[in-house]
């Protein structure tokens, strides 16, 4: 009877085991089918349980952190590429600005230099037409140089006859008539050649004078 007793006790604490043991296996083999689908280690998990150490969450952040601090230094050297970039962008449009001056200063001296060179030219053309025009005069009778200054307009006449010296002046006023010569007079300018010949010879000037109040 005791026998059958401890057999009977024995079967039972089997059964209360198996009804016991049986779900923490079942729960601890899903704990550890969802580990590993999760992709983590289910011993390094025990051991963090146990052991007490930093969870995954927190070494996430922590990882987290070190992430930011070196995406902020990589946004830190892109902004000084980026400045060091504007800088030289700075400097090529100072000395371009700065060509572009000397251009502008070197046009404007090469176009004073051809508008003086120009001018320079039309003086030494002209001062070679008033040369030629008061020795063709020069050479030419008074009476047929006043003939043709009497068919040519005051100015004109008087522009061609301030290209010769006084003396010249002189000899085709007193062949003009009295009108045409009154009319020329004002206008008359003293040869920068023959001025001081002609206060030497206050007889030349009497007679341009003589000339013009006839």
């Amino acid at each position: 009877m005791e026998e059958k007793k401890e057999s009977g006790f024995g079967f039972k604490l089997f059964k209360f085991l198996l009804a016991v043991l049986v779900p923490i296996l079942f729960l601890l083999l899903l704990t550890l089918l969802f580990l590993k689908l999760a992709g983590l280690d289910p011993i390094e998990e025990a051991k963090r349980l146990v052991f007490g150490q930093g969870s995954p969450a927190t070494m996430q952040t922590g990882n987290g952190t070190s992430g930011s601090g070196s995406q902020i230094a990589a946004l830190k050297q892109k902004i000084a590429v980026q400045n060091s970039t504007i800088k030289r962008l700075q400097s090529d449009s100072s000395k371009k600005s700065d060509q572009i001056s000397q251009l502008n200063s070197d046009l404007k001296q090469a176009q004073a230099a051809a508008k003086q060179q120009t001018n320079a030219s039309k003086n030494q053309a002209s001062a070679g037409r008033q040369a030629v025009y008061a020795q063709t005069y020069k050479n030419m009778d008074p009476e047929k140089a006043a003939a043709i200054f009497e068919k040519l307009p005051t100015r004109k006449a008087a522009m061609y006859i301030n290209m010769m010296d006084n003396k010249t002046k002189a000899q085709i006023l007193e062949n003009m008539t009295a009108g045409k010569a009154a009319a020329l007079t004002p206008l008359l300018q003293a040869s920068q050649k023959n001025s001081t010949s002609s206060q030497n010879n206050p007889s030349l000037a009497g007679t341009v004078t003589t000339t013009g109040n006839q």
